[in-house]
């Protein structure tokens, strides 16, 4: 098959957060998500790096409440504004970062909001 017989590949534009925390917090981030209506995310436990305070090891030692966890989801700006949002408050308490960034997706489906969803 020749690239003139591939249909064209349709690109739709979102919005990404990404997310570390201490892993015993992490059930605050996905709150916000899904408050906010992101209709999923990617959790990735045992998150290594260096930040202000030092190298972070990122094996867990007894559980799964111990060492970092970083979260990334994708959806439409609005969503992804009120979880930045939600994030600055909750970081004036607690420690952690935030990333965002505009991306495309090809599955656009994957990433409407919960409530678009539910009507």
């Amino acid at each position: 098959m020749s690239n003139s017989d591939s249909p064209t590949l349709q690109l739709h534009r979102r919005r990404k957060i990404e997310v570390v925390v201490h892993a015993e917090d992490r059930n605050l981030v996905e709150d916000i998500l899904k408050t906010a209506g992101i209709s999923g995310w990617t959790m990735i436990r045992d998150v290594s790096g260096m930040g202000h305070s030092g190298f972070h090891d990122g094996k867990s030692i007894f559980n799964d409440k111990t060492g970092l966890v970083m979260f990334v989801g994708v959806g439409g700006e609005k969503e992804i504004s009120e979880v930045a949002g939600a994030l600055a408050r909750l970081f004036e308490r607690l420690a952690g970062v935030t990333f965002l960034s505009d991306v495309e997706v090809i599955r656009s489906d994957y990433f409407t909001a919960t409530n678009e969803i539910a009507g």
